[in-house]
């Protein structure tokens, strides 16, 4: 499986297992859209501009999709 697909599999069951807070689910779904799309890749979610939690999110997702 494509590891852009694995990222974004693992974000959605982050939020399904309520992992991911309320206030920045809106901004996962999206960055999970983009990862399904192609759009993006995880690299370029992480800019100076991101919020904190979202970039500590994406550090937790990328350390379980290495595993």
């Amino acid at each position: 499986m494509d590891r852009t697909i694995q990222m974004a599999n693992e974000l959605e069951r982050m939020i399904e297992a309520g992992e991911i807070d309320k206030d920045v689910i809106d901004e996962i779904t999206s960055v999970i859209q983009d990862l399904r799309d192609g759009k993006r890749a995880l690299n370029e979610f992480y800019q100076a501009s991101a919020p904190q939690k979202l970039l500590d999110i994406l550090d937790e997702v990328n350390q379980r999709v290495k595993r």
